[in-house]
């Protein structure tokens, strides 16, 4: 895909989104200085959520049935595209040690999983449109495993050094940079101008945003509080990660929807201590069987970074249980949408549209915005170098 120097002199570098979901890669590129030309996504309200946010240009389409990604982007979004990102579905790769990797080789449920297929279709636009950057995104363990013909990392870095790219990979902690989450994400990030890829520094190390710092000021709703937009009134003087949240919202608050709970389980929820799971339940609050389900309920530290967000919260939040304190105002629930988004670093401008609990799976399924600006942001003078200029 090429474009007149013309076209491309003084502008923001252009982004093609692969897979982009509700946009958490998209929003971090966009404010670290990018333009984001194209998102492309088959889930529905993914798709109406991420053209809600950036200006429309996103397409629902399935990535494998495209044949021909250089007339595809031509037609439906911008003229040349400088980075492609993108975070190809991961279930597929479920936790792994190093010592099952050889019990999987023979597994053909697994080799034939579709889901482990989808990186090769990054890979494939690479290939096509030759952008001078490419940041993949996935879960770390991506990185242990096997087809039955070698590890899918090496052999996805090795057909892209084929294509003429330097490659690097890395394994970042979101809370390192400033998310209120210890999420680990893995990136393989490749230029094809032969310039060194370096870890980008890390902001927040040793001194965490926590789950208070991120969501103490919303507004109190109770469970099955189902009104997707409310006036914003704080309910403390903002801190930094707060205000950082706020800043282009207005008053208006988007998304702050809770799930019901009957009962028992809020009753449960109440009797936990902040960092208690379900095991640590008395007898007469449990319904399932502790030695397998030991954290079915998990309540969060409001002194600590959450642990990860996951697509999963799409289906139930039981694991991210409202820090509620015996004697203070805040109700028994689980998180809100609005919640799990400050929690994911999405600001509050951000609004994720369709029932809320594809809301919540939005927001699980995405990259966390800032981990998402930092890579943006380290990569960004190599891609500066490699855009022509106005002598060009």
């Amino acid at each position: 895909m090429k474009a007149s120097s013309k076209s491309r002199r003084m502008s923001k570098p252009i982004v093609l989104d692969l897979f982009c979901g509700a946009g958490g890669m998209s929003l971090g590129f966009e404010m670290s200085g990018y333009q984001i030309g194209l998102g492309i996504d088959k889930d529905p309200w993914a798709c109406q959520t991420h053209a809600h946010n950036f200006h429309g240009h996103c397409i629902q389409a399935d990535i494998t049935a495209i044949a021909d990604p250089d007339a595809f982007v031509r037609d439906h979004g911008p003229e040349h595209v400088d980075v492609i990102i993108g975070g190809p579905p991961c279930q597929g790769f479920s936790r792994v040690g190093r010592g099952k990797i050889r019990s999987l080789k023979n597994d053909p449920t697994y080799i034939h999983d579709p889901r482990n297929q989808h990186y090769k279709e990054f890979i494939r636009f690479v290939e096509v449109i030759q952008p001078l950057y490419f940041v993949m995104e996935n879960v770390p363990d991506m990185q242990f495993y096997t087809d039955g013909d070698g590890l899918l990392l090496e052999k996805a870095k090795r057909r892209l050094r084929e294509l003429g790219y330097t490659v690097e990979t890395m394994v970042l902690q979101s809370d390192h940079y400033g998310v209120p989450q210890t999420r680990r994400r893995l990136f393989v990030i490749g230029n094809r101008l032969g310039l060194a890829i370096s870890t980008p520094g890390e902001t927040h190390k040793g001194k965490a945003v926590t789950v208070w710092q991120a969501i103490s000021d919303l507004p109190i709703v109770p469970h099955n509080h189902r009104q997707d937009e409310i006036s914003y009134r704080p309910r403390r003087r903002l801190n930094g990660y707060q205000q950082l949240m706020r800043h282009g919202a207005g008053s208006v608050l988007y998304n702050h929807q809770t799930r019901w709970h009957n009962r028992q389980d809020l009753r449960a929820f109440a009797w936990l201590p902040e960092g208690g799971k379900y095991a640590d339940l008395p007898k007469r609050y449990k319904r399932y069987r502790d030695d397998i389900f030991r954290d079915k309920y998990w309540k969060l530290d409001r002194d600590l970074p959450s642990w990860t967000i996951e697509a999963h919260i799409g289906k139930d939040t039981y694991r991210h249980i409202y820090p509620s304190r015996r004697g203070e105002p805040e109700p028994p629930r689980t998180i809100s949408v609005r919640e799990a988004a400050r929690l994911q670093s999405f600001p509050d401008r951000f609004r994720f549209l369709g029932p809320f609990t594809k809301q919540f799976y939005q927001v699980g399924n995405a990259v966390p915005p800032l981990l998402a600006m930092a890579v943006a942001r380290s990569i960004l003078p190599g891609v500066k170098s490699g855009m022509p200029t106005c002598s060009d």
